[in-house]
């Protein structure tokens, strides 16, 4: 599938098998926040209420009229607090599980799980994480965008501008059918839902699969996703873990579709421009030699 490496699909157990530098997962604090305000609002507020004598009925119609508005506009208050502050409450759970990434980098390569973090229920054997080879990265790039939203066409300024931010990953190979298959699958998958006997589809992981330009667009920070580290501490240790593409390793990418004598002519260029270790591990890439034969290789050329 890739022009340097092989993607791979495995299990989440084979990726945590090798330490990583950076991992990255959804945040749990706001939805913790959020269920614990909603669900202490459905006990609060109908003991304000009470504390205050609301719900008692006069003798007056009116008194019993409001009376019985109180009593349905705090049961209905309540129900909604309290099932949302549940969902938050769940989301948040999950989050903490062992099982909550969704990128993990390791000097060998990416891996990037195609399971959103709430389906944690689902099978571990399935194999759900993509591996990317370190080879087959062409660049790493943050993408931000600001989106303004209108509230009231008639006053601008109430405008609110809210960031997205992505991790856009470029690959040297022009293919992603099978992470897009795999991630098709996954979000076809059957999950157990709270009512017995229901099930629901899985949601898989917020990413886009870009295969024009062979990118893989992960959701850092949008109106559903809130992965951490932060995004700029992430491309800080990803650009130091990963040697991306430059105007150099742009020009030596498409080695493998040239001819014997023009890779012999690139792989000149790239000794005389002092990068040796580059040009032998592109020569054994090629030719599949060890070492020393990648040496004496380019010391015939």
């Amino acid at each position: 599938m890739g022009r340097y490496g092989k993607i791979e699909l495995i299990t989440e157990e084979e990726a945590r098998q090798s330490p990583a530098l950076l991992t990255a997962k959804m945040s749990w604090k706001g939805h913790l926040i959020v269920a614990l305000f909603l669900l202490v609002w459905s006990v609060g507020f109908p003991a304000f209420l009470g504390a205050n004598d609301l719900f008692s009925a006069g003798d007056s119609l009116f008194s019993m009229v409001f009376a019985s508005f109180i009593w349905f506009f705090c049961s209905v208050t309540v129900l909604t607090c309290a099932l949302v502050g549940l969902v938050f409450l769940s989301s948040a759970l999950a989050a903490m599980k062992q099982s909550n990434w969704t990128l993990r980098a390791a000097p060998e390569g990416l891996y990037l799980k195609l399971r959103n973090y709430g389906d944690h229920r689902l099978s571990a054997a399935d194999p759900i994480v993509a591996f990317i080879p370190k080879r087959e990265i062409r660049s790493l790039k943050l993408v931000g965008q600001k989106t303004r939203m209108v509230t009231d066409a008639d006053y601008p300024e109430d405008n609110h501008v809210h960031k997205e931010e992505w991790l856009e990953v470029a690959l040297y190979g022009d293919d992603l059918a099978l992470v897009e298959a795999a991630l098709i699958k996954e979000r076809s998958r059957k999950g157990p839902t709270w009512i017995k006997g229901v099930t629901a589809n899985a949601k898989g992981s917020d990413i886009k699969l870009l295969n024009e330009t062979s990118v893989i667009r992960i959701d850092w920070r949008t109106r559903k996703t809130r992965l951490t580290p932060s995004i700029r501490e992430a491309e800080t240790i990803l650009n130091s873990l990963y040697q991306t593409e430059t105007e150099e390793a742009a020009e030596e990418a498409p080695l493998l579709t040239l001819s014997k004598e023009r890779q012999e002519d690139r792989l000149r260029e790239m000794v005389r421009r002092g990068d040796a270790i580059g040009a032998t591990a592109l020569v054994r890439e090629i030719h599949g030699l060890s070492l020393t034969e990648a040496h004496q290789y380019l010391k015939s050329l």
